[in-house]
């Protein structure tokens, strides 16, 4: 076999390895969220949680060595893609625009049934404060680096930028956990209108 033949195999078998180990993974964490519906994090074992994947202990430990680690891991990278997102939009877009907004809550509900067992579950506060510490990062870099000229003093941008973050994040958990009100367009609507309506009034 040709060398340049052994490179394109390699790669394509560690392509389709790296696919089942993500397929694998996928599977602990969405099992771990069922899970955490019926019951606290800590009372949730290594052997249930890896019947509830279908899979086995030794394959659990491939991976991870606690539950904890599974529900680190998940949130930790739906935090990373978040702030990825919001990085990206920022070199086009005004953070607190509403073009922004819309597409920073759409992108939240690309996972939308996993994020709302988590958000309903006991361990609901860890999403929600790693959330609202995301963004509240991302606007206050926004007020800084692109100089948004407010008549307060800037001493007082971590506080705005609190603010805002907090209430998005709040009602967000509000209709994801109530999804019988409200559509989450007419929420982006609503949120755009007062957070705009807010910020322009220190402009």
């Amino acid at each position: 076999m040709a060398k340049s033949e052994e490179i394109s195999f390699t790669s394509a078998h560690e392509i389709k390895a790296d696919r089942r180990i993500l397929k694998t993974k996928k599977a602990i964490y969405e099992a771990l969220v069922e899970l955490m519906q019926k019951k606290k994090l800590n009372s949730i074992t290594v052997t249930e949680l890896a019947a509830q994947a279908d899979i086995n202990r030794k394959t659990f430990y491939t991976y991870y060595s606690t539950v904890n680690d599974v529900l680190d891991e998940g949130i930790n990278e739906l935090i990373t893609s978040l702030k990825d997102l919001l990085c990206a939009m920022s070199e086009d877009y005004n953070m607190f625009s509403p073009q922004t907004l819309f597409a920073f809550l759409n992108t939240i509900m690309s996972d939308a049934d996993i994020a709302r067992d988590l958000f309903a579950s006991d361990n609901g506060s860890l999403l929600f404060n790693r959330l609202q510490k995301a963004l509240q990062e991302t606007l206050l870099k926004e007020l800084v680096e692109k100089d948004i000229k407010m008549n307060v003093p800037s001493e007082q941008y971590p506080l705005i930028s609190s603010f805002v973050a907090g209430g998005m994040v709040s009602a967000y958990y509000e209709w994801i956990t109530n999804p019988d009100g409200i559509t989450l367009d007419e929420m982006a609507r609503t949120l755009t209108t007062l957070i705009i309506s807010g910020v322009h009034a220190f402009a």
